[in-house]
């Protein structure tokens, strides 16, 4: 595989010749290389092309990946560099990470552009996107400004690398923007329906790569949620999740919840975790629990659970000490 070229498919882009030259230069012996779910079977070409290149030896990490946040720091503490890919930097991780950034192929910003303006309502609006399209960013300001409309993009945040970048876990990008109504420019619904739920504004998502867009609706998941919770509601034995995960880990907030609970006459168990599953509910022997977690276990992976998983807003509410359905953010 070309170190420039695309990997899976053709559908991402790695910047391979950067890091090649950074584990040159750095006199590196041992390379850890972490790869996202959607890229793992490319490991293996990564993994040989960086052994060719470089004096340095690859271990691959077996272990799921979902997101910056998702360090294997086993494996970083038994390499002198660990590269993990397709995600941008995030603060307080090793200071032997190396992030290196996939970028999606595939342009059809143009065709999705042409179906959004239509569907916008006003001159002015927000524009966000992932860090695998930030590179489409002023193409998409420079077609909107010819089409008569100003984008607007926000600086990068306390979590985010990019102007204008949204994580699964943050939409401080779209919070802080005093606009009418947003474009997300990227694949899947999730972020997009993050966008309008921690906005409250409406959101029109282009995929540039079908060349499709869509007004998001909320409603269907708000709806699921409000489902859980009621299910919680009968629940008197509750487990708090709290994450191992550098990204996650928010052990002042597991301790808020475990409070929280009490004070209602819950019964409250805080339990540290590497990673949430289902069997470790079952186990548990609990009737509901509150992830502190990435949000995205329970709004995305709730059917997995026997027991309602809860986000820390969602019990919250539950628990009457909120009025309003809020969207969890790591902050």
């Amino acid at each position: 595989m070309d170190s420039q070229r695309s990997t899976d498919g053709s559908r991402y882009r790695l910047d391979l010749d950067g890091a090649i030259e950074i584990v040159k230069d750095m006199g590196i012996c041992k390379v850890g290389l972490q790869v996202p779910e959607g890229l793992k079977r490319e490991a293996q070409s990564i993994a040989r092309l960086i052994e060719e290149r470089t004096p340095a030896k690859v271990i691959v990490s077996g272990e799921p990946c979902y997101g910056a946040c998702d360090l294997d720091l086993a494996l970083a503490c038994e390499v002198d560099l660990l590269i993990h890919v397709g995600h941008a930097r995030l603060l307080d991780e090793p200071s032997n990470v190396l992030y290196l950034e996939a970028r999606m192929v595939g342009n059809r910003l143009r065709d999705s552009l042409d179906q959004a303006i239509p569907l916008l309502k006003s001159r002015r609006v927000g524009v966000v996107t992932t860090v695998q399209h930030v590179h489409l960013l002023d193409d998409a300001l420079d077609a909107l400004s010819k089409a008569g409309l100003e984008g607007v993009i926000s600086p990068a945040g306390r979590r985010t690398a990019y102007p204008g970048q949204v994580l699964g876990c943050s939409f401080q990008a779209a919070r802080s923007l005093d606009v009418p109504e947003f474009i997300f420019i990227g694949t899947g619904m999730f972020h997009p329906i993050g966008v309008a739920m921690a906005s409250g504004k409406s959101v029109v998502a282009l995929d540039p790569i079908t060349g499709e867009a869509t007004i998001v609706d909320p409603s269907p998941l708000i709806r699921r949620r409000f489902g859980s919770i009621a299910r919680a509601g009968k629940a008197c034995r509750f487990a708090v999740l709290a994450s191992k995960k550098p990204g996650q880990r928010r052990i002042d907030l597991c301790e808020r919840m475990m409070e929280l609970g009490r004070s209602h006459g819950k019964e409250m168990m805080l339990v540290y975790v590497d990673r949430v599953d289902p069997d470790v509910l079952i186990n548990l022997g609990v009737e509901a629990a509150v992830s502190t977690a990435c949000p995205r276990i329970a709004l995305d992976d709730a059917a997995r659970y026997n027991v309602p998983l809860l986000t820390p807003p969602e019990f919250e509410l539950l628990l009457g000490e909120r009025e309003e359905y809020k969207l969890d953010e790591i902050e």
